[in-house]
């Protein structure tokens, strides 16, 4: 049985177009559906994993100290809540505020040469697929610099800078983890999907992340020279493809979208009821494709009020807010 690794049921079937008429010496776009183009910018990212020494961080003496203090071992290392905050304020970033990745690399070939002496001809003698890439992609620099000061305390942490040691801010000295490759990645999944945003057309798995450097040099001035900061968050990483990967960005496709859509011949699409309280309980909904029943965040008090003044009768109009989610 052949290995359908890259031909699966969890990605978009590319169309038979032998269904269609066709002649040779010119293209009938009486026939449209032939001619359905792939198109880019649809894209997710998940966080499926945050660096180990990170989220230790992140957990250690939280419960000794109050919300927005902190404390200080003898070493200066400073743990706490704070650090928490600034590890989920990063991964919320960078899978709510994602707007596109660039650096995945092609599939290329090397070739040997046939030759008589006076002809050659250059044939595939090796497929080559890059299996270390660095990816990037861009987001603004908020007030606080949380990216900044994320990839500076992530980089320290791993080699401090001037001594060159791993340190993970206090915690191999301190026994709380012994220093691994394993306690340093990211492991992200980046989802492309259809201009439906419901269908995946391929997921790439991106393994053994690593932030390459935090722009410090965002603090640089002028007096006079105004303007927000743009900034490129790069990973050394390691991307994997093929049909369990596919098969898993399929359903977490599914719990982004809070939709099953499966396209066969016939352009069939099947809906399932989606678990809404999976996201209820974080605050969180599912992708809101169509904008016209979008509720804002700030629709919500505005019901709060409404609803106070009149006694919690509400209008017709409002009652979408009120609900939080559209119907």
């Amino acid at each position: 049985m052949a290995n359908a690794g890259i031909i699966n049921d969890y990605t978009i079937k590319p169309k038979s177009i032998a269904e269609y008429k066709a002649r040779r010496g010119i293209m009938d776009f009486t026939q449209l559906g032939a001619f359905d183009q792939y198109e880019s910018g649809y894209s997710f990212l998940c966080v499926l994993q945050m660096p180990k020494f990170m989220e230790a961080l992140a957990e250690q003496d939280i419960n000794d100290v109050s919300p927005g203090a902190s404390s200080t071992n003898s070493n200066g290392d400073v743990f706490s809540s704070r650090i928490k905050e600034m590890n989920n304020a990063f991964k919320y970033m960078l899978e709510y505020e994602f707007r596109g990745l660039s650096g995945l690399t092609d599939v290329t070939v090397n070739t040997m040469t046939l030759t008589d002496g006076a002809n050659e001809a250059q044939l595939i003698n090796d497929v080559v697929k890059d299996t270390s890439v660095s990816v990037s992609m861009n987001f603004f620099e908020r007030r606080g610099s949380l990216i900044t000061k994320f990839t500076e305390y992530y980089l320290t942490g791993i080699k401090d800078p001037y001594s060159k040691a791993k340190t993970y801010h206090g915690l191999i000295a301190n026994d709380k983890m012994e220093p691994s490759l394993a306690n340093e990645v990211f492991t992200l999944l980046y989802l492309v999907t259809d201009n439906t945003m419901l269908s995946l057309e391929k997921a790439v798995l991106l393994c053994n992340c690593q932030l390459t450097k935090a722009e410090t040099s965002i603090y640089d001035s002028e007096r006079g020279q105004i303007g927000n900061k743009e900034l490129s968050i790069e990973f050394n990483c390691l991307p994997i493809t093929g049909y369990e990967v596919d098969k898993a960005g399929s359903k977490i496709l599914k719990t982004i979208t809070g939709t099953d859509s499966r396209y066969d011949s016939t352009l069939s699409r099947q809906l399932y009821n989606f678990n809404q309280a999976n996201f209820d309980k974080n605050n969180i909904m599912p992708a809101q494709l169509d904008s016209a029943g979008y509720t804002f965040g700030i629709m919500d008090p505005i019901a709060d009020q409404f609803n106070q003044a009149t006694g919690g009768k509400q209008a017709h109009a409002i009652e979408p807010f009120a609900s939080g989610i559209p119907d």
